[in-house]
């Protein structure tokens, strides 16, 4: 005999796995350190790669006044701006980081436990039944 609240769970339980367990189950891996550790050093190469690229769209787009005024620049000053803005810029992309990699893993841990709820009654339920569906 099929039982109705078995399968419900179960139907749940499948839809999860469809639709949010490719982006929820990896958080399973890590404890909460380690998951904003990882995403806040992959941020911190994608935020200085990102830095690099537009510094040199930049370097290019004013090459004909860097070029001008290159023997009248003060080389030192420029570069220390430069880095001032890339450190600026970086504490900026790495606090946006830092949010959303826990609010991912808030919200994964959460739906997590929703789902292991739903597991938990389907096996008490095959418990109780004796393993039948």
């Amino acid at each position: 005999m099929i039982h109705n609240e078995r399968v419900r769970h179960m139907v749940k339980l499948q839809a999860f796995a469809d639709h949010k367990g490719k982006e929820y189950f990896p958080v399973l891996k890590y404890f909460r350190r380690d998951y904003v550790g990882l995403h806040l050093i992959k941020g911190f190469v994608s935020g200085t790669i990102a830095y690099g690229v537009c510094l040199i769209m930049w370097g290019i787009y004013n090459m004909e006044e860097l070029m001008a005024n290159i023997h009248t620049m003060d080389l030192a000053k420029f570069a220390v701006d430069v880095l001032l803005r890339y450190l600026a810029f970086l504490v900026v992309y790495l606090i946006g980081v830092f949010i959303y990699a826990e609010n991912k893993y808030t919200r994964a841990r959460k739906k997590l436990r929703a789902y292991n709820r739903h597991l938990k009654r389907v096996i008490n339920s095959f418990e109780l039944d004796g393993g039948e569906l």
